[in-house]
């Protein structure tokens, strides 16, 4: 547990918090818990890459998942459970090779499942195939009231799987998730070009591909 000066990858507004690296999910119960006992302000952080102070919290604790890094794919269905600490870079490191992909891939794939899920993070398919949310089936969740397992469909808590998704770390801690991938052949991109003559062209073009 040591004092550090944290800022997003933004590099604006740094604030010292206290940092308790996170040594799997019987530790972040105890790390939640304590917190809630004696009222300090507690948030899961991972590798940093919100721009703006997401995941610093001035003055209290920051809880570093990083280290919740475990991955365990079904090959078959493309079905994995994956920590929270586990980058999306990381994810594909050994989900392709096995024909697997995220569904949605944000700017970077510098970015943790935890921080994907508290942001709710989009790529450039958002407009198809919606944000990350789209493709989780469950998370596990550490809040002060326990921990819990909570998903989209009835009788999986789905308000509070609703409320965690999207909601910046402020209904607990994420410490796993289990997704679906999409199936592909290639890690390439197989791209077609086509130039437009003027805006009119362009804004065309756009309408014509936008499903």
């Amino acid at each position: 547990m040591t004092r550090h000066l944290l800022a997003g990858w933004g590099g604006a507004a740094p604030s010292a918090a206290t940092v308790v690296r996170a040594g799997g999910r019987r530790h972040v119960e105890q790390v939640v818990e304590d917190a809630a006992t004696s009222g300090a302000q507690l948030l899961a952080r991972g590798l940093g890459r919100s721009y703006g102070d997401a995941a610093q919290c001035a003055g209290g604790t920051v809880l570093d998942c990083t280290a919740l890094d475990g991955v365990d794919l079904d090959p078959a269905s493309g079905v994995v459970r994956a920590g929270a600490g586990v980058s999306i870079a990381s994810l594909l490191a050994r989900c392709l090779p096995h024909g697997w992909c995220v569904d949605v891939m944000p700017g970077t794939a510098q970015v943790t499942i935890g921080g994907a899920i508290a942001a709710d993070v989009h790529g450039k398919n958002h407009h198809v195939d919606g944000a990350f949310s789209q493709s989780l089936r469950s998370v596990e969740l550490v809040g002060a009231r326990g921990t819990h397992r909570v998903g989209p469909g009835a009788g999986e808590l789905p308000e509070l799987f609703w409320a965690t998704v999207g909601g910046m770390g402020l209904t607990g801690v994420v410490t796993e998730a289990v997704l679906q991938l999409r199936k592909v052949e290639t890690s390439f991109v197989e791209v077609e070009t086509e130039r437009a003559g003027d805006l009119d062209a362009c804004m065309t073009l756009l309408l014509e591909h936008a499903t």
